[in-house]
């Protein structure tokens, strides 16, 4: 078998998160403003769904 050689990904164009980007992408984490509690949810679909 021929080794094949790994292909190296140019990083050299990405710059990364800004401080605007990093503060907006920290606003949003984990806030899903739902009030559904998803345990129950998968008991339902696990137990109650068939």
């Amino acid at each position: 078998m021929n080794a094949t050689a790994i292909k190296k990904i140019d990083k050299s164009k990405n710059k990364g998160l800004t401080k605007n980007k990093k503060e907006l992408l920290k606003k949003h984490m984990g806030s899903a403003s739902s009030k559904i509690d998803m345990n129950d949810v998968r008991h339902w679909w696990k137990y109650e769904n068939h």
